[in-house]
Formats: C-alpha cells, sequence, structure tokens
C-alpha cells in the first residue's frame, strides 16, 4: 500500500532532514541495486527518529532503518515503505580518563571507518582487525561485524537501543547476547548509541597490526567492484564459505550482471547494469550447488529487502 499524501506531510513534519519521494535505492547501497522506495528520510536527531518511527509503527507503515547500505540487497521494485537513514546521528567521543583503557561512544550513524580512525590515532587497539570493513558503527553492532578474529560486541560495554515502542533504554555488558554475525536485541528495536571499552596500546604496534589489516584485505577481496562484502555466513571457523564455493569451482560464475568474484568467492560483485534477480538467481545456484555436493546449508549474512518486505 501506497503512502498517502497525509503520512507523507506528516512524516515530514516530525523531522528536519531531507525526505526523498520514490528515491533509488541503488544509490543508497554499495551493491548498486535496488528500486526505488516509497519514501527515504533522515532523522537529524534520535527524537526526531523516536518520533518518526512512533508514527510509522501507529500508522502501520513497513519501515527500513538503514546504515551505510554495505550489507544490504535491496530488491529491483524497490521498498514498499520508509527508508530511515541514520547518516546524521553521528555523535562521538572519547574518554581517556589517564587509565590504561579508554571508553569510546559513538551514535549508530558514525562510519565505522571513522571510529576506526578516531581510536586508533588515540592510541587505543583491539579495532585494527576490522578496518576496511564498511558501513556504519550501528550496522557493526548488529551483525556484531569482525575480522582477523576480532569482532566489535566484544568490546561493547553498552548499548542505548529504541525499542519497537519508542522507549530507548540502556543495555549493560552483562544484558548483551551476541554470537557469530549477530546480537539479540528485542524485535523491532533501534540501535542509538553504543559504548567500547579499548586498551592501550603501543603506537607501533597498533600501526603495523592496521597494515597488516589493510594489507589482507587489499589482495583477497574484490574492492574496484561494487558489491555487499561477504554473502553467506561461514558454516564454521574451519569451514569458510569462500573456501567451500571455491572448492567447487564456481569463482568467476555469471548470472546476468552479477558475478561471483574471482579474488573472493563469497562476494558477488556488480559487474556492471546486474539486477537483484541475477544476484538472488546466482545465490540460489551457489546454495544449491554446496546443499548438493557439500551437504551444507548456506545462511545468508546479507539482508535481502524485497518490495513485500515489512518491519526490520
Amino acid at each position: 500500500m501506497r503512502l498517502s499524501s497525509r503520512q507523507i506531510e506528516e512524516i515530514g513534519r516530525l523531522q528536519s532532514g531531507k525526505t526523498l519521494k520514490d528515491y533509488p535505492l541503488s544509490r543508497l547501497s554499495s551493491f548498486k541495486i535496488g528500486g526505488p522506495a516509497d519514501l527515504v528520510v533522515e532523522p537529524q536527531t534520535t527524537g526526531e527518529l523516536a518520533a518518526v518511527v512512533h508514527f510509522l509503527r501507529a500508522e502501520g507503515i513497513s519501515r527500513i532503518i538503514l546504515g551505510g547500505g554495505s550489507n544490504v540487497l535491496f530488491h529491483d521494485a524497490g521498498f514498499r515503505g520508509v527508508v530511515v537513514r541514520m547518516n546524521s546521528i553521528n555523535r562521538f567521543e572519547l574518554s581517556a580518563n589517564g587509565s590504561d583503557h579508554v571508553r569510546v561512544s559513538s551514535d549508530a550513524g558514525v562510519p565505522l571507518a571513522s571510529v576506526l580512525n578516531h581510536v586508533c590515532r588515540s592510541g587505543s587497539t583491539g579495532l585494527e582487525p576490522l578496518w576496511g570493513i564498511p558501513g556504519t558503527f550501528g550496522g557493526a553492532v548488529i551483525s556484531n561485524a569482525g575480522a582477523g578474529g576480532a569482532s566489535i560486541c566484544d568490546f561493547l560495554v553498552e548499548l542505548e537501543i529504541l525499542t519497537d515502542r519508542c522507549e530507548e533504554i540502556l543495555l549493560k555488558k552483562a544484558d548483551l547476547h551476541y554470537g557469530y554475525r549477530a546480537v539479540d536485541l528485542p524485535p523491532g528495536s533501534v540501535v542509538l548509541r553504543g559504548t567500547l571499552r579499548l586498551s592501550r596500546g603501543e603506537p607501533k604496534v597498533i600501526e603495523a597490526a592496521l597494515a597488516a589489516a589493510k594489507s589482507r584485505r587489499r589482495h583477497t577481496q574484490p574492492l574496484d567492484r561494487p558489491s555487499a562484502g561477504c554473502i553467506f555466513k561461514n558454516p564454521s571457523p574451519e569451514k569458510p564459505a569462500g573456501a567451500i564455493i571455491d572448492r567447487l569451482g564456481l569463482k568467476g560464475v555469471t548470472v546476468g550482471g552479477a558475478e561471483v568474484s574471482r579474488v573472493h568467492a563469497n562476494f558477488i560483485v556488480n559487474g556492471g547494469g546486474a539486477s537483484a534477480a541475477d544476484v538472488l538467481s546466482l545465490i540460489e545456484m551457489i546454495r544449491g550447488r554446496v546443499k548438493e555436493q557439500e551437504h551444507i546449508e548456506l545462511e545468508l549474512e546479507i539482508r535481502v529487502v524485497g518490495e513485500e518486505s515489512a518491519g526490520e
């Protein structure tokens, strides 16, 4: 169901950021794929965000909370509802207090790359393996982003969220339950802000760890073509999805404009003009082959947002 003029006007009144009608989601996705959303808005404060979410819930309007758009595949037909971008909710604070650790507080909309730059320059260590992971801090928390044996939730000590009923609550470390590429949050909640506890480190050691992370990512991932990062979760540490797909000889396989990367088999890249249908067909072909020959059910790491998707 399309939004009415009244609904669009009210959403525009509730927040002071951009209000974009029939906006191409390909412009908001690192995959460069996706049809139009009925409406894209960008609240400037958590108060505006809460007001918009409350209105959408009361009106029964589908919504997507979007960070950097780096781990998502949008349907070719777009999204019937409202895409709420978090980019303008971007406060950042680092507190050293002269101790052997620092506390880093970041709003959900801060780019993860910016968080890493700040903490590494401050002499804080722990996040270096995450260098190069795209997207925002909030998206990284929701997916418990990780690399090189480190995951962001390992360092999380507090998390502020907006519940589905638009209540702001603070979760302490003891309240947080997370695992591989996931954190357990109340259904429909939105990450507002998180606080990390990081140790102090030696600048030269931090620089060396960053250099190693940069080298690893640049040599093992297809950074020159649009993608959504790793498509599948690893079935286990001993069985990474990319190695399984590579072993089956699927590197370079294409469907339309979508291609299994020749650099890293767990990436599907947009070779030019790829559609969501192309990517989804390639995903199903890979899953079918892996299930048939390896007896493994590959689970998606990316989020697929279809025309009829609802909620989060």
